[in-house]
């Protein structure tokens, strides 16, 4: 079986702006996150990008758009993604589904097309839906905290929170 290491997209690997989705809005987080990237590459952990994109249900923007902006972050990261799931679902607008975060559908499906054992596994985002997400397939949990949150009002607590790339690169071995 193989390892990953389950990315956010928005708030984990490029600055959150209210839907970002046009590639010029595509716009790293930290300079050297692309070196830390392929270093766990070369530990052979699988990057895998889960993402809830409810933008596209809601109609602010094309799937083509998603897809268009992720080209451009991997030029930018320097490196191309294992896999990339997303949902395009909102709850208002198409009910609930079982891969909007935080539920673990997509972490689920990439376990099973690339044969991850996720006990091995790092999930990475910026939020507690991320942090469950993570929890329910029973991964190892970062929160990236670009936004202060105070972790006495998280459920789920993660096994680690950081403010920079750096100390991720120091966590996953």
């Amino acid at each position: 079986m193989k390892k990953a290491i389950f990315l956010d997209k928005d708030g984990t690997l490029n600055i959150d702006i209210w839907y970002a989705y046009k590639k010029e809005d595509c716009t790293l987080l930290e300079p050297g996150i692309w070196g830390i990237l392929r270093q766990f590459q070369q530990k052979w952990y699988f990057l895998i990008i889960v993402t809830n994109q409810a933008g596209i249900d809601k109609w602010y923007y094309k799937e083509d758009d998603f897809h268009v902006f992720m080209l451009e972050l991997q030029k930018q990261l320097w490196i191309t993604f294992n896999g990339i799931y997303f949902c395009p679902y909102h709850p208002d607008f198409s009910g609930e589904s079982i891969f909007r975060k935080p539920n673990n559908g997509m972490l689920l499906q990439a376990q099973k097309d690339f044969d991850i054992d996720c006990s091995l596994s790092y999930m990475i985002g910026d939020n507690e839906k991320d942090i469950q997400a993570g929890k329910k397939s029973w991964c190892k949990t970062i929160l990236y905290n670009s936004q202060n949150f105070d972790l006495k009002d998280f459920k789920n607590i993660p096994d680690f929170c950081v403010t920079s790339w750096n100390e991720i690169e120091k966590i996953i071995d």
